[in-house]
This record gives structure tokens, C-alpha cells and sequence, in this order.
């Protein structure tokens, strides 16, 4: 070109935004040379190119090619001398990265375009021959509905030195569409991905880790990555952010039992019940032994059918691999459930005592695969499986079949239990293992509501997920992604999406209330006071949004959207919305609101936005008293749902108890005394489920009454361990899913009601500790602590009141209210 034209490319990178760069061809790989010797795109100003406009790498993909698809990339190259290469990567929608054939990593984590995120790897190499390849798959409409896109690819980028050598669109890297891939619905579980069938017989063996020759061709090069959003295309781009949380686990787990094996009348199972008249012993034992470990082979004759079923004894999350010889002309099928079922029906939730399955029948999500006779294949979804139960079942062609091994690998986020609790009732105990477990298994690159059916992050779930994961661990990591991307779910109405990431817009405006209360609890149990600080923009945003439903009446009547409160047998007609809550003013919406802006006033308070904290308890004490006037029933001495006082439920009572205690004389004491007489005595309320049971033992806790906390807690036990669930149910039985970690809330409650362990400043900079040990004996627990060490609380009855003592870290002051007194509490240990 000439020199004019290259320096109108400098001033454009120093200056402008490269309008005219990404027009032009030329014009764009000039700018990949400069970046590599700019100071200012290199990277040696104040900010790493990371978080400039333009990397120096580019997208690239298969051309031609729109999802569903999948693709393998490949890099062949040299490293001249020992060195660690720091890599940073992504693709849309998913990947998995490869070095030498070895899985390094996958990714990236779920995001939205606007907060699309990368892993950064550091890689050491030896000096020689290299291969960097990855699989990379994008589904398109048949992709979960989290999985948002702006277009298929994958992206690299090498620092420094590697950076010519290794970075996508400055390295010749190749790329093949891997062929053999079929995707099948997922239903029941229509919210997730397709599942895959492999035909063996197409699939390139070895091109997802860079191997063979046939089939590959340049990548075609596309737009560079963009770590800020500089100019007109914005919307057709991934704006790039770092990945905020840890590697996934990646760790075998055991396949588990055994519990049924037989030779299978037909390739669908479905409608074929679970008899042990049926059962091969024999065959159980040869199943057995292959999975036990490593150097059983397992040989299925030709032209045979066999159906085993395995019991994994917990529910998990697994990558399942199957690894096989021979067996050209049959095929698999590896189907998971939660548990077995009553009817032939994958949408029945009738499924009685979770360790039976005699007379049961197995409804599950299933892949396929289809061997083409090749020796030691390994066969593997894309994605992983969750639940308890796996049925294999194989159908044989003319050659027989040799299974040298079925493995799982199990993913979820690192998410450890990092304390301790016991009590003198031994339910409690049998409890906490399901309560941990749930919320393990639906902690991942997001929350989750369901790991089974959904893969959804919604806000009233991930709000006591939040909690939990409070008294679990020191990592708050998943909270605050959590928290920033529902602020950035936000719809020009000014409420946030229910659930999100998702490319399937929903709201539910309840879920809005439950995000404020999420950032107000952040606030206490850490410490970040700017982090809460950048949020309130979004908390006001979403407040405004409800203001504008205030009726003329003073009342909220119906926001816009699915006013979904609780899964309540009596609402389940109306999809879990309260009486009036479609189209007029309904009691536990207005109360919600209510306590809903005395948090917010709060979060205002201590942020010093001392307006703004007036403004939200006039606005809500203005409301309490227009709900008041319409929902209270002096007849019935309590708050009705309705305006016509004929619906009742013990969500109007916890969440009017909640908002006096924030704001303070909202209600007159005689009105507060029936309130609890009514929510702990009153038969003919609509009672809370597990979701919504927490606020309810909120309420019990400010009542004193930790009597009926444990005796509510008892339905944990009776209802789901006694009935063999490993982790909590969604919903009251009948439930869809077995797994639902918004109601793993009691382990939160052991330490914060129970053990009466909370912040006493925002930051958790103090303590203060409540005892409601109710009819408990005993009591004692270690809880970690955000800036470090541990408090232990140790509590026992005696005839005079509570004894025991309590420990805290150094540098945690505390408060002990105790027997009536209140002790003031100092670092070490504390006996009272």
C-alpha cells in the first residue's frame, strides 16, 4: 500500500475507532503487524490488550458451516525452546482444548454477548513438534435454552512471543467439520440440549485431538476478538471478559451397582417394567466386575440385546465415556433418570421411594452410539449427564461387542463444605448430607435450578443458593457472577429476566425482588463495598419498574410478567401465582414489595445515599399502609391474599412480619401478635413450599420460635431421606425434579437460625450470634469465615438456660445474645 494509506491505518488505531479497518482486508492484517509492535495495542499501557478494542488474534471457522455443528481445529508448530505459552481462549458456543492429544481444558463458561467469557491456560512446552487442537460445537435453536450465540467459531490468542506462532488468524491453523453427529430431543427435559448419536462409522477418529490427514482445510478467518466494544457492529460481536471462575472438577466417579441385568426383549425400553424375576445374576456379576476396575473386558455376543441398570448410590454429574472393540452393525444406548418411575410416562413425577425400582419403569435422557467395528473407540456426548440411574442398553449386529470400560467423569464446580454442624436431633444430621449435596450438584459455571431438567439460572433459587454457599465456603466467586449477570439481564422495563443467561426471554417480577435481596445479603455476609456500589444503578432501575404498577389506589397491582411466587398446591391452577396475582392486587406481591424496598433502603443507607434510602421507606411504608387497609381481615384477625378476603396463606403473614421488622411499627402490636398466632396455629393457610420456606423460617426466627423451625425441618427427613433422595425436591410430592438447591436453604438456616450465626456489620466486620435452638439439646458448628479462621459455636441446654462457648478469629468482634443478656464477645475463645 501506499505510505499514505499505512499511515492513515496508524492514526486510526491511535485515535479512532477503525471504522474504515474492518471494511478492508488489507487494511486488517496491517493492523495485526501493528499490534504486535504498538505500545499501545501491545499491551505495555496501562490496560493489557485484553481489555482494549482489537486482539491480535481473529475468530475463525469452518466456512460455509451454520449450527448445528461440530468442528475440530488443529495447529501443527514448533516451540524452539523450552517455554510456558499463556493461552486465551473461547469459541461459540462450546469447546474442548487439546495439546499432544491430552485434554487440557473446556470451555468457556456461560455468558450473554455482551459478557462473552475466556479461560486463560498457562501451557508449558518442550522444545520440538506440537499440536494445539480443539472440538468445538455450536447447536444453534437445538442448543439449551442458557446457550446464547452470535456466531459459530473459536478464538486464541497466544501472549507475547507465542503470539505469531499460535494465535487464530495469524497461525495457519486448519479446521474439518467432524461428521457423525446426530442430535436427538431431549424430552422431557426440553430446556436442555439436544443429546447426540455418534455413527462411528463416519466419525473422523482422532480429528478432535488434531490427527489424520483426510478432511482438513484452512480455517477461513474471520472478525478479531474484541475486549471493548469500539465501534457500529457491536451488536454482531462477542465483547470479551475474562472467566471468573476456577476449572469445573474433573474427577472419575464410580459407576456405582448393579441392580438389574437382562437379556432385552427390544431396542425401547421404555414400556418394559423392572421385574427381579427377570434379573441374570450371572450377567450382574460379569457388569460388575467390568466397571470394579481396570483389565475386565466384557464380551456381548452377536445378535443379542442386554439392558443393565446401574445405581450410582448418589447423584452426580458425569462426562460418561464407553470404550469398545468390534460390534460393527449394533448399537447403544446410555440413558440417565433421577429415578425410576410407576408409569411408562417420562413427564409422570410419581415416583415413590427413590432406591426401588422393582415393578418401576426407566424414563430417561438419552445418547446413541453406533460402533463401526474399529478397536478401543471411545465413545462420548458432548455434554455431560446428571442424576442417579444409568440403563445401558446394547443391541449387536453380526459381530460381537467387547466393552472394555464404562467411565464417568464427574464435573461441578469445586464446591467443598468447608464447616461442620451437629445437634442433638439425629435427623438433622441425615439431612445435611442431601442439603450439601444439592447444592454441589447445581453449582457449576452458574447456579442452577435443576441440573436434570433445566440448567436454568433463576434468581429465587439462586438467592438461597447464595446463602448456602455463604456458610459452605470462603469462594464467593459464583455469587458475584451471579449477581452481575442478572443486572445485566435487565429489559428497558427495568425488571430483570427470571432466569439468565438465556436467549428466551422471561420474567417473572417476584424473581426481580429476589435479586435486591440477593445484593443485600452479599453486602453483609462479604465485604465489597464498590462491587455492591456498581449494582445499585439496577437495584433503583428495577424498583422504578414496580413503581410504575402502583395503582391509583396506592396498591402493586399485576406487574408485567408470570407472577410465579411458590409452588403452592392450592396455586398450581394459576402456575404458582398467588389469588389476584394475573390481574389485580394481590396481598403477598404488595408485601414482598414492601420488605423488598426496606433492603434496598437499607443497602442505600450504608453506601451513604441517604435520599435515596428516604425515598424507598416512604414509598414503603406508604404501601404497608395501603395493604393494610385492603388485605387486612379483622374477622380472621390476619392478612388475606385478596381483596375479598377469601384466600389465605402463609406467605402474606412471613413476608408482613419481615417488612415490620426492617421498617419498624408497620403494624400494630395486637395485628403482629394474631399474625403469629395465625402463622403457627391456624390450619387453613396455604402453606409454604420448600422454596419458600426459608422466608417462612425467617419469620419463625423473628417470632423466637425455633420449635416450629425444626419440626418444619422434619419434613427433609420424613419426605425426602426417608423416601431415599440424595439431594432435595423441587416441590412438595408430586415433584418433577429430584434435584432443586433452592431448598438446601436449611443448611444455611442451621448456622444463621439454629447456631443464630450472623453478620453484625455489613462485610461480616462483626458478629452476632442468636441462639434459636428450639427443642435442640445441643448444638455446635464451625462456620469459615470470609477474612479468614473459623467461629465456632458450642451450645447445650441446662436447667439455668444455655452454656457453652464460642470462638472467634482474630481481629472479629462479636455479640453473644444469650439467656437474656448480652455478651460482648472478643477474639479466642469465649465460654459462657
Amino acid at each position: 500500500s501506499p505510505p499514505t494509506h499505512l499511515g492513515f491505518i496508524i492514526h486510526c488505531a491511535a485515535g479512532w475507532p477503525p471504522i474504515t479497518i474492518l471494511h478492508h482486508r488489507i487494511a486488517l492484517d496491517m493492523t495485526q503487524l501493528l499490534i504486535s509492535h504498538d505500545p499501545f495495542l501491545a499491551g505495555n499501557s496501562a490496560r493489557p490488550w485484553r481489555e482494549q478494542g482489537l486482539w491480535p488474534a481473529e475468530w475463525i471457522r469452518c466456512a460455509g458451516a451454520s449450527a448445528p455443528l461440530v468442528m475440530a481445529f488443529r495447529l501443527a508448530f514448533t516451540a524452539a525452546a523450552a517455554g510456558e505459552a499463556r493461552l486465551h481462549v473461547t469459541a461459540d458456543e462450546r469447546y474442548e482444548l487439546f495439546l499432544d492429544g491430552e485434554r487440557i481444558g473446556r470451555g468457556p463458561e456461560r455468558g450473554d454477548p455482551y459478557n462473552w467469557f475466556y479461560q486463560t491456560y498457562a501451557v508449558p512446552l518442550a522444545p520440538g513438534e506440537h499440536t494445539l487442537a480443539a472440538r468445538v460445537w455450536a447447536l444453534g435453536e437445538l442448543a439449551a435454552e442458557y446457550q446464547m450465540s452470535v456466531q459459530p467459531g473459536f478464538l486464541l490468542a497466544a501472549e507475547g512471543a507465542w503470539g505469531d506462532l499460535l494465535s487464530t488468524g495469524r497461525a495457519p491453523w486448519q479446521v474439518q467439520r467432524l461428521d457423525g453427529y446426530e442430535f436427538l430431543s431431549p424430552a422431557p427435559c426440553h430446556w436442555r440440549d439436544h443429546r447426540v448419536r455418534i455413527d462411528g462409522r463416519r466419525y473422523p477418529w482422532g480429528a478432535e485431538r488434531g490427527l489424520g490427514d483426510a478432511g482438513w482445510l484452512a480455517a477461513e478467518r474471520g472478525e478479531p476478538g474484541v475486549g471493548r466494544l469500539i465501534d457500529w457492529s457491536f451488536y454482531r460481536q462477542h465483547r470479551l471478559q475474562p472467566g471468573t471462575l476456577p476449572p469445573q472438577m474433573a474427577r472419575p466417579h464410580a459407576v456405582g451397582q448393579v441392580r438389574f441385568a437382562a437379556p432385552a426383549a427390544a431396542w425401547d425400553t421404555l414400556t418394559a417394567a423392572v421385574f427381579a424375576v427377570d434379573h441374570d445374576p450371572r450377567l450382574a456379576q460379569a457388569w460388575q466386575e467390568l466397571v470394579a476396575g481396570p483389565g475386565q473386558v466384557l464380551v456381548v455376543p452377536a445378535s443379542s440385546r442386554q439392558r443393565v441398570i446401574f445405581d450410582l448410590q448418589d447423584y452426580a454429574c458425569v462426562y460418561p465415556q464407553i470404550e469398545l472393540s468390534g460390534g460393527a452393525g449394533g448399537r447403544l444406548r446410555l440413558s440417565w433418570a433421577e429415578a425410576l418411575r410407576h408409569q411408562p410416562d417420562p413427564w409422570s413425577a410419581d415416583k415413590g421411594h427413590r432406591d426401588e425400582i422393582e415393578g418401576k419403569y426407566f424414563a430417561g435422557l438419552a445418547d446413541e452410539f453406533m460402533p463401526d467395528g474399529g478397536e478401543r473407540r471411545v465413545f462420548e456426548p458432548l455434554w455431560w449427564q446428571a442424576g442417579r440411574y444409568i440403563e445401558l442398553v446394547i443391541e449387536t449386529g453380526p459381530q460381537p461387542l467387547t466393552v472394555h470400560a464404562l467411565r464417568l467423569v464427574e464435573t461441578r464446580y469445586p464446591l467443598e463444605f468447608e464447616g461442620a454442624f451437629e445437634c442433638s436431633d439425629a435427623r438433622l444430621g441425615e439431612i445435611l448430607p442431601l442439603l450439601v449435596r444439592g447444592l454441589q450438584v447445581d453449582a457449576h459455571d452458574a447456579y442452577f435450578d435443576t441440573p436434570y431438567y433445566e440448567e436454568h439460572m433463576y434468581a429465587g433459587d439462586t438467592r438461597l443458593e447464595c446463602l448456602v454457599t455463604y456458610v459452605m465456603t470462603r469462594d464467593d466467586r459464583l455469587p458475584r457472577k451471579a449477581l452481575r449477570l442478572f443486572d445485566a439481564s435487565r429489559l428497558p422495563s427495568g425488571f430483570t429476566q427470571s432466569r439468565y443467561p438465556c436467549r428466551v426471554t422471561q420474567v417473572i417480577p417476584a424473581w426481580s425482588l429476589w435479586w435486591i435481596g440477593m445484593l443485600h445479603e452479599y453486602a453483609f455476609w462479604r465485604s465489597d463495598p464498590a462491587f455492591v456500589r456498581s449494582l445499585l444503578p439496577g437495584m433503583r432501575a428495577t424498583l422504578q419498574a414496580f413503581a410504575a404498577h402502583i395503582d391509583a389506589e396506592g396498591l402493586l397491582t399485576a406487574p408485567e410478567g408470570w407472577n410465579n411466587l411458590d409452588w403452592v398446591t392450592e396455586w398450581d391452577d394459576e402456575g404458582g401465582v398467588p389469588p389476584d396475582g394475573l390481574h389485580a392486587a394481590s396481598g403477598p406481591l404488595n408485601w414482598q414489595l414492601v420488605y423488598t424496598l426496606a433492603l434496598a433502603a437499607d443497602l442505600e443507607d450504608l453506601l451513604g445515599a441517604r435520599e435515596q434510602a428516604l425515598y424507598n421507606r416512604r414509598l414503603a411504608r406508604k404501601l404497608a399502609g395501603q395493604a393494610l387497609a385492603a388485605f387486612w381481615d379483622p374477622a380472621r384477625s390476619l392478612l388475606a391474599d385478596d381483596t375479598a378476603h377469601t384466600a389465605f396463606s402463609e406467605h402474606s403473614q412471613a413476608l408482613a412480619l419481615l417488612s415490620d421488622y426492617y421498617l419498624g411499627g408497620l403494624l400494630l402490636p395486637e395485628q403482629g401478635a394474631f399474625i403469629a398466632l395465625g402463622l403457627l396455629h391456624e390450619p387453613n393457610l396455604a402453606r409454604a413450599s420448600y422454596h419458600f420456606m426459608h422466608y417462612l423460617f425467617e419469620a419463625y426466627r423473628l417470632l423466637g420460635e425455633g420449635e416450629a423451625i425444626v419440626e418444619r425441618m422434619g419434613w427433609w427427613h420424613t419426605r425426602m431421606v426417608q423416601r431415599g433422595l440424595k439431594t432435595p425436591l423441587e416441590r412438595l410430592e408430586p415433584s418433577r425434579s429430584d434435584c432443586h438447591a433452592w431448598s438446601s436453604h436449611p443448611l444455611y438456616h442451621y448456622f444463621a437460625t439454629l447456631l443464630g450465626i450472623r453478620p453484625g456489620l455489613p462485610g461480616f466486620a462483626s458478629v452476632e450470634i442468636s441462639p434459636l435452638l428450639g427443642p435442640l439439646q445441643s448444638a455446635e458448628g464451625r462456620l469459615v469465615h470470609p477474612a479468614g479462621g473459623e467461629i465456632v459455636a458450642s451450645l447445650h441446654r441446662t436447667a439455668q438456660g444455655l452454656s457453652g462457648h464460642i470462638t472467634l478469629p482474630p481481629g472479629l468482634p462479636g455479640v453473644l445474645n444469650v439467656n437474656g443478656e448480652r455478651i460482648q464477645l472478643t477474639a479466642g475463645k469465649n465460654e459462657f
